[in-house]
């Protein structure tokens, strides 16, 4: 495999990397402005175009490598829990966080936004890294010829001045 193809690979790799990171940054944000505005409204959760609710949750249990967020439901009206087997340090006990389950699914398959932040922002970290290994090594590859040597460009310019 060439360099041409392995900077390409990387390029690719790179930007699909960081593409993915930033929708989980951006999904992260408007799920804690939303959350933020159902605190002011008063409200228990707001339903996104009929597929997606978003609720404030609580952290209930933290510690022994588990994290229990209880959160309210609103197609019963009920709390649920949802279990992650990580500890997060982001997440002590009794704190408020913002949880979005789909609407129609059964209770506990919730996601707290932003419980894998730290992960994903080192992922886009290496996204980055692969993106500009990548670009340089294409920018590298440009100035160079088919035999892998630097291409002479003065021939070339003599021969057009001299047609002129």
């Amino acid at each position: 495999m060439g360099k041409v193809m392995v900077s390409k690979v990387l390029q690719t790799a790179g930007f699909v990397i960081c593409f993915i990171c930033t929708v989980y940054m951006l999904y992260f944000t408007v799920c804690w402005r939303t959350a933020e505005a159902l605190e002011v409204s008063g409200k228990r959760s707001v339903t996104i175009a009929g597929v997606a609710a978003v609720t404030e949750g609580e952290v209930v249990r933290a510690g022994s490598g588990h994290t229990v967020i209880r959160y309210y439901h609103e197609w019963d009206g009920t709390d649920y829990q949802r279990v992650f087997a990580r500890e997060n340090a982001d997440y002590p006990l009794n704190a408020r966080v913002p949880v979005v389950y789909t609407v129609g699914m059964g209770a506990g398959s919730c996601l707290a936004a932003g419980f894998y932040r730290k992960p994903m922002q080192a992922l886009s970290v290496v996204g980055a890294v692969l993106l500009l290994v990548g670009i340089t090594l294409s920018l590298l590859k440009k100035g160079k010829g088919r035999n892998g040597k630097k291409k002479d460009h003065s021939r070339q310019l003599e021969d057009e001045y001299d047609t002129q």
